[in-house]
């Protein structure tokens, strides 16, 4: 089941420092085939937290996306250091201390791309329980590039062949073939050296082929691979990569290569740098061989600024040729400009042979009028038969006012049948099928409201709409909990308990609607909830689409606040007062469709 509402898009974002409770994941992408391990650490710093005089426990969840909800992995007693592991996990190793736990996870596969929770919980200064989290979400990344299928496909082959290959038939194979991974430095100055990567391969045995290589940053991702018979594929955009090559080469005479360099390099492209490259004997068996090269990239030092100021110079001279260059093409421009005002003079001389052009055809006119009184003649001579027409119209009157009588009828069935529609009870807007975009019906709850039987179908219950900002939505908290506006104006809020008791004991979905610059766009969400007055009106959303933008999915989880309830994540404002609105503020908007019009 659906809903529909029509509002006007506002979007804002505001940032705010980090709390005292820290929990952090490394790495927060999990790479298929590359990511050896997942780690997960849980702490607070300075051993306690804002708002908490007592700490009790410290508490490590896992959000079940079909349960909808948090599962508690590790609990630790901050007093005891009694540490209770709740759920039992494979391939896991934990470490705990004061105030703070560390899971890490070996291998880790799509099951463990999670949001994790930090809870800390205990006391005020009044004795009251309370409780403080943070939250951090672990993405998962399917690649499906040659790398990673040419990875998949030579692991199984070397798994076969590692159970028959024989000890002395691996040292051989490493005397035939090595791999050579280097840089034009390892340790870089940021924004002004270069950097170039070159791995290349020599194969001593001229009936063994290379397959496949590779180079790849461990943060990063893949950076650029090459495979038999194809070109160098990168994945690379940013402005200071200069370029990738490579050859895989058929004979021993010539080494398969695969090169990058960048122009400069930046802070976050430091770390390690592997390389790859994957063999096959003539018996068919795979060799894989592995090389990893770490960059370290520095700040620059003063004396680093002041030797790359004469190469900033000669790139100074080129853009003051650049500029004379420029100069050159202005003064083709003003030539051309000269040109043209020849041509305007030209032009002008034909105007003047147009002029006496014009009083050739005055002439024309006047005999033009002539023949418009003979025409004049000709008319009164028809005014008889128009006449006659007359008599016929006459007869035609009669026959339309016949036909306006039938449809003045037909409009008394039809406003009618919409008297019925809006005054008899209905389970839903699905059951509502009417020629009109929108119409008032009363549900089965003897509730009112507007059906929207048109839009992607039809059946949507509309519970906010604004046309033209004649109804003041700046409201407090009970106007909007039992809904204000006018029907028959067009800008109405259907009210939180209302929408709650409509949604509370089916599935539905959102749907936005917008206008903007004689442009329509939409967002819908699934699994649209409003929790009850108890819970704040909490709003709940799932997965976005439509061509609006996701700017809802930032209110996800949020209580609705007005400026008599201030009910946001904001802890230094009032996020309803200051936006002149009420909404599922956090801190505190993206979107704001109850905030002031214009």
């Amino acid at each position: 089941m659906t809903l529909l509402q029509h509002f006007v898009l506002f979007v804002s974002s505001i940032l705010f420092a980090t709390s005292e409770l820290v929990i952090d994941v490394q790495p927060n992408v999990i790479l298929a085939e590359i990511t050896a391990q997942l780690v997960i650490n849980c702490s607070i710093t300075n051993n306690k937290v804002q708002h908490l005089d007592v700490i009790r426990s410290l508490t490590l969840s896992r959000y079940n996306e079909t349960l909808k909800e948090f599962f508690d992995l590790i609990t630790l007693e901050a007093k005891t250091l009694n540490l209770s592991q709740l759920v039992q996990l494979h391939h896991a190793q934990i470490s705990f201390g004061n105030l703070y736990i560390s899971l890490t996870l070996h291998n880790p596969t799509q099951f463990d791309a999670k949001v994790y929770r930090c809870k800390v919980e205990g006391d005020k200064t009044n004795a009251a329980n309370s409780s403080i989290v943070a939250k951090k979400e672990v993405e998962y990344r399917t690649n499906t590039t040659a790398l990673i299928e040419e990875i998949r496909r030579l692991k199984v082959v070397e798994k076969n062949d590692q159970c028959t290959l024989e000890k002395k038939d691996l040292t051989a194979s490493h005397q035939k073939t090595k791999l050579h991974f280097v840089g034009s430095s390892k340790v870089i100055k940021e924004l002004i050296e270069p950097l170039t990567l070159t791995c290349s391969l020599q194969n001593q045995d001229h009936n063994s082929t290379v397959h496949f290589m590779y180079i790849l940053h461990e943060p990063n991702d893949v950076i650029v691979t090459i495979n038999k018979y194809q070109p160098v594929v990168t994945t690379k955009q940013d402005s200071n990569f200069n370029m990738a090559k490579g050859e895989l080469s058929d004979t021993k005479l010539q080494a398969s290569y695969i090169e990058v360099s960048w122009s400069y390099i930046k802070l976050s492209e430091s770390g390690n740098y592997f390389c790859g490259a994957y063999v096959m004997g003539p018996d068919g068996r795979s060799e894989r061989l592995n090389e990893v090269l770490e960059i370290i990239v520095s700040n620059p030092t003063f004396d680093d600024l002041v030797k790359v100021i004469p190469k900033l110079l000669r790139q100074a001279d080129k853009e003051k040729e650049k500029i004379l260059e420029n100069k050159q093409n202005i003064y083709h421009i003003q030539e051309d400009i000269k040109s043209k005002q020849q041509t305007i003079i030209s032009i002008k001389d034909g105007l003047d042979t147009n002029r006496k052009n014009i009083n050739i055809i005055k002439d024309n006119l006047e005999t033009s009028r002539q023949n418009i009184k003979n025409i004049t003649d000709d008319l009164n001579a028809n005014k008889q038969n128009i006449a006659s027409h007359n008599d016929q119209l006459d007869t035609l009157r009669e026959s339309v006012n016949s036909l306006e009588t039938q449809l003045a009828n037909f409009s008394t069935a039809l406003r009618q049948i919409k008297e019925d529609i809006e005054n008899g009870p209905s389970i839903s807007c699905r059951q509502i099928n009417s020629t009109h975009n929108r119409v008032i019906v009363k549900l089965l709850s003897r509730l009112k409201v507007m059906c929207d039987t048109k839009t992607d179908g039809g059946g949507w219950i509309i519970f906010q709409r604004r046309i033209n900002g004649k109804v003041d939505f700046y409201r407090g908290w009970k106007e909007y909990r039992d809904g204000f506006g006018d029907y028959n104006i067009g800008e109405f809020y259907l009210g939180n308990e209302n929408i709650f008791n409509l949604i509370s004991t089916e599935q539905y979905d959102l749907r936005i609607d917008l206008e903007y610059n004689n442009k329509t766009f939409f967002a819908q969400y699934e699994n649209f909830k409003v929790l009850s007055e108890s819970e704040k009106y909490k709003l709940q959303i799932g997965k976005y689409s439509g061509n609006a933008g996701d700017s809802l999915s930032y209110h996800n989880n949020k209580y609705f606040s007005t400026f008599d309830r201030d009910n946001d994540d904001s802890s230094s404002a009032n996020c309803a007062e200051l936006n002149s609105g009420a909404w599922w503020y956090s801190h505190c908007h993206n979107s704001n469709l109850n905030g002031q019009w214009g």
